[in-house]
């Protein structure tokens, strides 16, 4: 019974030193663990920003343009510290955009997500209207190339939304009969031109212009026949006259045609 007695004693204080053994093993395992995830996250907090990620439909900024935004701020900060407020702030002083956001992507990466202004027509040669009504300028390259796609307005410094008023008016009179406006004039003293597809002036004047245009639809058949029949082509159309209109022709020679309307 006492051999038996210290066999048992004995067994149990082997198993009890295992369990002290696994205890230990685990708890620095845990601690060792914590002490790397710490580390880890540490150094990926204070990692500088590394990569940018720039989405959204842009027609005019390039990723140039944010390069060298980003570089006039100096050294980026870390993932933690680095404002973003800052970094947005100096994208959208390019007069081209309407709004920017910049966010964190763990654990390096910077998210900026761009919406520029839709272009819609030229303004006096070196600004842009944008579908808004917001004038903006866009560098000189863009602009040539928007100049073959997109209508030109032009008037007085601050007209620019009467002349863009008045161009959906007369764009919505005009391609109803499939004419395409090229340009649209408004000068100081309130008198209209447009000129349209194959560069046919119109001269409108001041007074009843909207009478005028649908007057001008009424009449180009009948100068389709001649432009036809004589090979030639017109270069404009004075339709400022109470009763009729004047057309010069390629040839510069100029024809009245005094007609009731």
């Amino acid at each position: 019974m006492i051999i038996k007695y210290v066999l048992k004693k004995g067994y149990k204080l082997q198993h009890q030193l295992l369990d002290w053994i696994i205890i230990i093993v685990t708890t620095i395992s845990i601690v060792w663990g914590a002490y790397k995830i710490r580390e880890w996250i540490h150094n990926a907090c204070c990692s500088p920003v590394s990569y940018m990620i720039v989405t959204g439909e842009r027609n005019y900024t390039t990723d140039t343009d944010i390069d060298q935004l980003i570089v006039k701020l100096g050294v980026l900060g870390t993932f933690i510290t680095q404002d973003v407020n800052i970094i947005q702030k100096q994208i959208e002083s390019l007069p081209w955009i309407q709004q920017v956001s910049v966010r964190k992507q763990w654990p390096d990466t910077l998210k900026i997500h761009i919406i520029e202004y839709i272009p819609l027509t030229y303004w006096n040669d070196f600004y842009i209207i944008s579908t808004k009504g917001i004038i903006f300028r866009v560098p000189k390259e863009y602009r040539d190339n928007d100049q073959k796609v997109m209508p030109s307005l032009y008037g007085p410094e601050g007209s620019e939304r009467v002349v863009l008023a008045n161009y959906y008016v007369f764009n919505e009179i005009l391609k109803s009969s499939k004419f395409h406006i090229k340009s649209v004039h408004m000068d100081t003293r309130y008198s209209w031109q447009l000129i349209l597809q194959d560069n046919i002036h119109l001269k409108l004047g001041r007074n009843n212009i909207i009478e005028r245009l649908y007057y001008f639809i009424k009449i180009y058949p009948i100068l389709i026949q001649k432009i036809n029949d004589n090979n030639t082509c017109i270069d404009y159309i004075d339709l400022r006259y109470r009763s009729g209109f004047a057309v010069r022709w390629g040839s510069n020679s100029i024809t009245p045609v005094l007609c009731g309307k």
